[in-house]
């Protein structure tokens, strides 16, 4: 009798033990340069939608449009979805307080996504300018001083959101920002203020003043509290500052201190830059990579090649930090057969770079819309990568 309660015990333990081991490979898990999903490397290529939570917020043929585009991405293999995880003017958060509105659309966002087995990618802050204009303050009000209401309505929106579905799978990891870093050590081009996404008729603010400006030495305290912040409230996710490539000079603009100093940098300096704006604990190296914007140094001078990507893969190799694009795309319109994002799918398959994120499905308007209709070749691309690399 003994023996049988105490292996009914042992049992109990070791179900208990498969258990927890099953609940942590629900989510995404880095193991040192690599991320691994139910234990396997992830290799998937996917979609943006930025407007897919603004669709289910604002209802109707809105929000039927953002079902659609979720099942159609299921359906194409396309399983993780990179979108805006908040409103991007003020006049999107009207409905905040109320829970039934506001958190009531992001469960049904979250409800939908996880019927068709498809992960989300929630940015915390899009806009930069948002807290502060809902506050009348500037972005270095929020930067600098968390007593500002700017910092505090940031505060209480990540907790909001990332209390709400910390126990959630189907969110992939929470990325905090949308390319902030191409915003710092600007100052020197806009001493007098400026006019930049301030639409007065959404509540944002009249203009932009100099204390919109920011330095990249004021950037990383804040990301890295802020990510101190997220990990605090949620141990099960993984977290990714969601910049852009670094500016080809974005170490002497930094070291300028405002004077301004366009040089590009050395690969050296470039490493130190990404290293430096991903403090710990931020989990995953995120760029956003395009033709000639991001592509055009070391010495490439092909608009095409995605040879850059080796240089930024090995940054992060160094680094010790997993390395994601988390936009990238083509001239579809004058450029059906995309010949540099075939390049870049080509060169991450090469490199195991585990997840990049094609800009921007089913978003009639934007030059950049991806759909079965419109790139089918660039549809095409995209599935057959994905047959590669197993997919997610």
């Amino acid at each position: 009798m003994r023996y049988t309660a105490l292996f009914g015990v042992l049992l109990l333990c070791l179900n208990v033990w498969v258990s927890a081991q099953d609940g942590r490979n629900a989510f995404l898990q880095r193991r040192g340069t690599q991320l691994l999903l139910d234990g396997k490397p992830l290799r998937l290529v996917s979609v943006n939608k930025f407007d897919l939570f603004l669709r289910f917020l604002e209802g109707g043929e809105a929000k039927q449009q953002a079902v659609q585009a979720i099942e159609e991405a299921a359906k194409q293999g396309f399983t993780a979805i990179r979108f805006a995880g908040v409103g991007f003017y003020p006049s999107h958060m009207r409905n905040w307080a109320n829970e039934k509105v506001y958190w009531g659309a992001f469960d049904e966002l979250v409800q939908t996504a996880r019927k068709h087995s498809v992960r989300l990618v929630p940015v915390i802050a899009w806009n930069l300018y948002l807290f502060p204009d809902m506050a009348n303050e500037c972005v270095q009000d929020m930067l600098t001083n968390p007593d500002s209401r700017s910092r505090q309505y940031l505060w209480l929106y990540t907790y909001q959101l990332v209390s709400r579905y910390k126990d959630e799978p189907t969110i992939l990891f929470w990325e905090m920002t949308n390319e902030m870093n191409l915003g710092a050590d600007l100052g020197f081009m806009f001493p007098y203020g400026r006019s930049d996404l301030n639409p007065v008729h959404e509540g944002t603010a009249f203009m932009r003043l100099r204390r919109d400006n920011f330095t990249t030495e004021q950037m990383i305290p804040f990301l890295r509290e802020w990510a101190q912040f997220v990990r605090s409230i949620d141990r099960n996710h993984l977290i990714s500052s969601g910049f852009s490539a670094p500016r080809p000079a974005a170490q002497h603009l930094r070291r300028a201190q405002g004077k301004g100093d366009w040089t590009e940098d050395s690969y050296q300096e470039m490493e130190t830059y990404l290293r430096d704006t991903h403090p710990d604990p931020i989990d995953i190296l995120s760029i956003h990579f395009y033709r000639k914007h991001d592509n055009l140094r070391f010495g490439n001078k092909d608009e095409d090649s995605a040879q850059v990507l080796e240089a930024f893969h090995r940054a992060a190799e160094r680094i010790g930090k997993p390395l994601y694009i988390g936009e990238t795309g083509d001239d579809y319109a004058q450029r059906p057969d995309a010949p540099f994002l075939r390049n870049v799918l080509q060169q991450c398959s090469r490199l195991n770079i585990p997840l990049v994120l094609v800009w921007n499905w089913m978003s009639p308007g934007d030059p950049y819309d991806v759909n079965l209709q419109r790139t089918p070749q660039v549809v095409q691309m995209m599935r057959e990568a994905n047959a590669k690399g197993a997919g997610l």
